[in-house]
């Protein structure tokens, strides 16, 4: 069995449609969402909290709003609405929060507060001399007519590990890899097979038919752990990603995500007449679920019932248990919930791909 399992990575290894769909597509999305966090992005987002609610506090928003490089939006004056926006900053959900107090514009000297997340450095201190500068503008004719110093901007950072896009698109990259492979790719070479005839000659061999069927399963799985390592490999040591939890965990959920992908394959295989039927038909099932499972954008924003069907895909407990472990280094056992999904996927997949599979 062990010399069937190695044969079928060389065969896989001569195929270029598993090259392709294994490495050097998800590979090629790497490197583009690589560069795009890199050297662009979109504008940081700024809320304001106008407690004071005066021309003078008025006038600052209608200055920010100017500012090109911030998407500024505003908040009503409740203390709720700070405590809101501060958790938003600490999940990464808004970039900066300003606070104008009450007695901001009103005859006092209150400054105003930017607080921000830890994350960016060289971009916090950026934003804070572009808006301290609007700030001290702003109060110009208020501190002449005074006589007295304009305010100055105070800061708050709040401590936040350091989670970029790309950290949590190349788990995403990763699940695209394998799961692409392993739906398409046996899809593929057993519709080409049974088309050939050769899994029904199979049958008159003496090699036992589960010996073929594990080989096949075993060297997919050893081609997930190598697809693994080289889009983690790029992903850090070229792009700079951040990893911090324990490798050999991250290839366990690797392991189970890809069982519960082959049997999908299988499962495809019985229904597709043609390796392009099969092809297609894998597409079909992994580009919608790789977006509605969240896999690059957040699904908390879908409309109707759509982010309650994400969270029944099977590529959404893989992508939550990779990201707590490899983001968050949570052990194994606290992403218990997603893992027990994944082996209900497994045995559900399973059962299914068996009854389903036919020979000819």
């Amino acid at each position: 069995m062990l010399t069937l399992t190695f044969t079928n990575l060389k065969m896989m290894a001569r195929n270029r449609h598993t090259t392709l769909w294994s490495l050097i597509f998800p590979l090629m999305l790497v490197v583009v969402f690589g560069l795009f966090s890199n050297f662009g992005g979109s504008s940081p987002s700024l809320a304001v909290i106008d407690q004071a609610r005066t021309p003078l506090s008025q006038a600052l928003f209608d200055q920010l709003l100017t500012v090109h490089f911030l998407a500024t939006d505003d908040f009503m004056s409740l203390e709720m609405e700070k405590l809101i926006a501060q958790s938003q900053i600490e999940s990464g959900d808004l970039d900066y929060l300003l606070v104008i107090p009450e007695g901001f514009g009103a005859g006092g000297q209150a400054s105003p507060t930017l607080i921000y997340s830890s994350d960016n450095p060289e971009r916090n201190q950026l934003v804070a001399a572009a808006i301290s500068g609007i700030v001290i503008s702003s109060m110009n004719a208020e501190t002449q007519a005074s006589n007295g110093p304009p305010p100055a901007l105070a800061t708050s950072e709040v401590a936040v590990q350091n989670v970029s896009f790309f950290d949590i698109a190349l788990l995403g990259l990763l699940s695209l890899g394998i799961m692409t492979s392993s739906i398409i790719s046996v899809a593929v070479k057993i519709s080409t097979y049974r088309g050939q005839s050769i899994l029904k000659r199979m049958l008159v061999t003496p090699l036992a038919i589960w010996k073929y069927f594990a080989a096949e399963i075993a060297a997919h799985l050893l081609l997930a752990l190598v697809q693994a390592a080289i889009i983690l490999a790029v992903g850090v040591f070229i792009f700079g990603a951040q990893i911090h939890g324990n490798l050999a965990w991250i290839f366990i959920i690797v392991l189970l995500g890809s069982l519960v992908f082959l049997n999908l394959g299988f499962i495809l295989s019985a229904w597709a007449n043609t390796p392009s039927a099969a092809s297609g038909m894998g597409n079909v099932i992994a580009m919608p679920m790789l977006f509605f499972a969240g896999a690059f954008f957040s699904t908390t924003s879908l409309p109707w019932i759509l982010p309650y069907v994400a969270q029944a895909l099977p590529l959404t407990p893989m992508l939550t248990a990779l990201r707590e472990v490899a983001i968050y280094d949570a052990p194994l056992w606290q992403v218990w919930p997603q893992l027990a999904a994944l082996g209900g996927w497994i045995a559900g997949t399973a059962v299914v791909a068996i009854k389903v599979f036919r020979f000819s």
